[in-house]
């Protein structure tokens, strides 16, 4: 026996790519621990796709739970990289000793 009718819509009912598109990118807005400014959100035939940068695994993660959680959606593709701040300030210091051997030899 079902307890209620909660997700049973009309026969032949699927939700529009374009409002799935709005809900996702709400939910990532107001999520406290995705700064969502760095994602693209696109959606084709009720399957999300998450592009872009997060902080951490932990946000990239969660963006992906933030799609998944919208009603109507079938499928999260998540393409997220996550760009540690300190992996950038690795490389950097890496370039800054490669060109400082660099000129000492020179």
């Amino acid at each position: 026996m079902r307890d209620g009718h909660t997700g049973r819509g009309p026969r032949g009912y699927t939700r529009s790519d374009s409002r799935i598109i709005e809900d996702v990118s709400d939910r990532l807005t107001e999520d406290y621990f995705v700064d969502a400014s760095n994602i693209s959100v696109s959606v084709s035939d009720c399957e999300v796709t998450l592009d872009g940068t997060v902080d951490n695994r932990n946000a990239k993660r969660k963006a992906e739970d933030c799609a998944d959680s919208v009603y109507g959606v079938k499928h999260v593709q998540n393409n997220l990289r996550v760009q540690e701040l300190s992996d950038q300030n690795d490389y950097s210091s890496e370039n800054t000793s490669i060109t400082d051997t660099n000129e000492t030899s020179a």
